[in-house]
């Protein structure tokens, strides 16, 4: 399944991450992205979705989740 840049566009302004798409696109962004740039990409309220526990754990990588949770952690967007 293709998606448009008009759609991830989309998605990333309605920030619903009750959207199974918001989720998987996060999901792919955490996976294909440098912390640095995740960071210059998204919003601050985008962010906190993106480090949200139903996205982190579609992360298939153990040690990549662990990361995700210890930022979401420091940054205070979830409870320890």
């Amino acid at each position: 399944m293709s998606i448009t840049d008009s759609e991830i566009e989309s998605l990333l302004q309605e920030n619903n991450i009750s959207n199974p798409m918001t989720v998987s696109l996060y999901q792919r962004i955490l996976t294909s992205y440098k912390w640095y740039d995740i960071l210059e990409m998204l919003t601050d309220s985008q962010l906190s979705n993106a480090l949200s526990p139903s996205v982190i754990k579609r992360i298939y990588s153990k040690d990549l989740q662990s990361l995700y949770r210890y930022a979401a952690e420091r940054l205070n967007m979830v409870d320890s």
